[in-house]
């Protein structure tokens, strides 16, 4: 097997083959890649998917499921905390777009410290999983757009029906779900009967777990592009104020994200580990309906 760097700053990937096994990389080499370069891809090993569970539970098993999360995911097996990446909900198939950079789950206090993502079947062709180094991007705004950042920070707005709260939340109870937003940092209330509207308020910017690096990471273009794009208004993100966030900040992001932005190519078998304080992450457009890709989030571990 071969370890070497994907990028000069950002990313690292162990390639190997079938012939050999992921349980013979030596964890503590693994530990450290994560900490000091942010995404570790896996690469050519053709890992099972039972061997990938097994493997990565030394690097933290305190498992997430998606109660509060953006949209409604599919648990893969009885285990609530594998979870299908696919947008189907309510639909055929599933929603081939692509995705913006982004951290996960950004919008909560209640938010992983590591992903771990397995391809159980690429898209025929495209679909790559996108990862970015938050610390560049941060380096790469103006001083103008950090010292906004450095000021105001991010407010998540959501205004959700009974149908939708019920599914994101998990529970038939409004007053279960208000009751979880509030152990979570979000203010929530009832409105108009059954409508939860919540409020959450965060840094743009924070310090990542490990380096000590400023680091640019968010939900802002997900919830920017849906709210523009495809004209969902149940969940906006504006600045602390209520004001808009400034044009000339959003393109100065995209712009660092187009320049920085690395693909993972997906075999079936391939894994990759993510810092959540660190690494953005996103996805490529794809045609293929049956691209499965799966997650498993990490709330706690113990490097």
């Amino acid at each position: 097997m071969r370890i070497s760097e994907i990028s000069e700053q950002f990313g690292s990937k162990i390639e190997g083959s079938p012939a050999e096994k992921v349980t013979d990389i030596d964890p503590n080499t693994v530990r450290e890649l994560i900490k000091t370069r942010g995404v570790v891809m896996f690469s050519g090993f053709g890992t099972p998917l039972k061997e990938f569970e097994q493997y990565i539970r030394q690097f933290g098993d305190k498992f997430m499921t998606y109660q509060g999360g953006g949209y409604v995911r599919k648990k893969v097996s009885e285990d609530e905390t594998l979870l299908s990446t696919r947008y189907d909900h309510g639909r055929e198939t599933q929603e081939t777009w692509g995705l913006p950079l982004h951290g996960e789950m950004y919008y909560t206090d209640l938010r992983p410290i590591m992903l771990w993502f397995f391809c159980e079947k690429p898209a025929a062709s495209e679909g790559e999983t996108t990862v970015c180094d938050g610390a560049q991007v941060y380096d790469a705004l103006s001083k103008e757009s950090k010292e906004l950042l450095g000021r105001k920070k991010l407010k998540y707005i959501r205004r959700y029906k009974d149908s939708e709260w019920k599914l994101l939340y998990q529970t038939e109870d409004l007053n279960e779900a208000i009751k979880f937003c509030s152990g979570n940092g979000i203010k929530a209330r009832a409105e108009d009967g059954n409508v939860l509207a919540t409020e959450y308020v965060h840094p743009g910017v924070l310090k990542s777990r490990w380096g000590d690096h400023w680091v640019y990471i968010n939900n802002v273009l997900p919830v920017v592009w849906q709210e523009r794009e495809l004209g969902r208004k149940a969940s906006i993100v504006r600045l602390e104020d209520g004001s808009t966030i400034p044009q000339h900040l959003i393109d100065e992001v995209v712009a660092a994200q187009k320049r920085l932005m690395i693909p993972l190519p997906w075999k079936k078998g391939d894994f990759a580990a993510i810092d959540n304080t660190r690494a953005l992450h996103g996805r490529r457009p794809f045609q293929d309906p049956d691209r499965e890709v799966f997650l498993r989030m990490v709330r706690e571990v113990a490097f």
